[in-house]
This record gives C-alpha cells, sequence and structure tokens, in this order.
C-alpha cells in the first residue's frame, strides 16, 4: 500500500474544511429561507446573507465574555447586580411575542441585548460559589432553558410565517431553500 505525505495529508484535511463551508456555509451563515417574508431576519453585506440573532447575539455575547473577563469587570458588580442586568438585558426577548422587532434595527438592538444578558448572566453563574462543579450544572440548567425557549419560540415563529406563504412548509419547491438545496445537493 503507498504511503501517503504528510502534506498530501495537509492538503487533503484542508480542501475537506473548504468543502465542508463551501457546502455547508450559506445554512450556518443564514438558517432563513432567500424570502422576502424573512427579508427582516437577516442583515445582507455583499452576496453574503447573515442571521441578525446568530450574528449579534452570539458574538455580542463572547466579546462581552471574555471583555468582563479580561478586564474583570464582573469583580465591579455584586451577584444581584449581575443577575438583575442578566434579566433586564434578556427581557428585551419579549419585543418579538409582541411583534415589536419589525424594524430591522429593533431587531438589531434586542439581538444585542440579548446577548449582553446572556453575558451578565453567565458571569452571575460563575460568581455564584467556588464550587466549579455546581457552577457548571446551573449554567447547564439555565443556559440549556434559555435556548430551549429561544428556539422554541424561533421554529414557531419561522413555521408560522412559511405556513402562510403558498408553499405551505414545502420546502423542498420553495424558492427561498432553492440555493440551499442546490449549494447543499440536497435534492
Amino acid at each position: 500500500m503507498p504511503e501517503v505525505s504528510s502534506n498530501s495529508l495537509k492538503k487533503k484535511q484542508k480542501l475537506h474544511k473548504y468543502t465542508f463551508f463551501r457546502k455547508y456555509g450559506l445554512i450556518l451563515l443564514s438558517h432563513h429561507p432567500e424570502c422576502e417574508k424573512f427579508n427582516n431576519h437577516t442583515l445582507n453585506i455583499g452576496s453574503l446573507r447573515f442571521c441578525i440573532g446568530c450574528f449579534i447575539g452570539y458574538p455580542t455575547a463572547v466579546i462581552t465574555i471574555l471583555l468582563f473577563n479580561i478586564f474583570k469587570i464582573y469583580t465591579i458588580f455584586n451577584s444581584i447586580t449581575l443577575l438583575l442586568f442578566g434579566i433586564i438585558f434578556l427581557s428585551f426577548f419579549i419585543l418579538s411575542p409582541l411583534n415589536l422587532t419589525k424594524r430591522k434595527e429593533i431587531k438589531i438592538f434586542q439581538k444585542f441585548s440579548i446577548g449582553l444578558g446572556s453575558a451578565f448572566l453567565f458571569w452571575w453563574i460563575w460568581t455564584l460559589t467556588s464550587e466549579v462543579c455546581f457552577n457548571l450544572i446551573v449554567f447547564i440548567c439555565i443556559f440549556g432553558a434559555i435556548i430551549v425557549i429561544l428556539n422554541g419560540y424561533h421554529a414557531y415563529s419561522f413555521l408560522k410565517i412559511c405556513k402562510k406563504c403558498k408553499y405551505k412548509t414545502d420546502w423542498y419547491n420553495c424558492p427561498g431553500f432553492s440555493r440551499l438545496y442546490s449549494q447543499n445537493e440536497l435534492r
């Protein structure tokens, strides 16, 4: 059996990474169909579409958590203040069920606030005790519940929008999903 050189193996691994992103990149960047009814859910930068929630919310949370750690900002606040700010910023989620996120600017502000709230809640949890296992269990439970609630609501609203369409969740034939299907060879 011929031996594979390490350079050849590295090239194949690199090519595999690019193939993965070329194949699944669109759905990772924006899991919303290219449909006018979902324009308010995405940001367009050049030819790329980004989910507002993922593109604004997650980076806000991660950057805030890192900045709080690097500059020890979490030590400025007591535990109750971290919790209260977390709840206040996360409560901007209520704008969605109240249909107040029709304007993209409000939706961006909401996702930014949810990211901030998640970071404050993260630091509240990690400053509860010095017991890492306890904090980890609390983190998994609270963030697990938050993720289930947010994603459950997003799935519900996604389906609600699609059921009003003439394709009635027939995503295989929906033109809004055609680019995703052709890109990912799902047909």
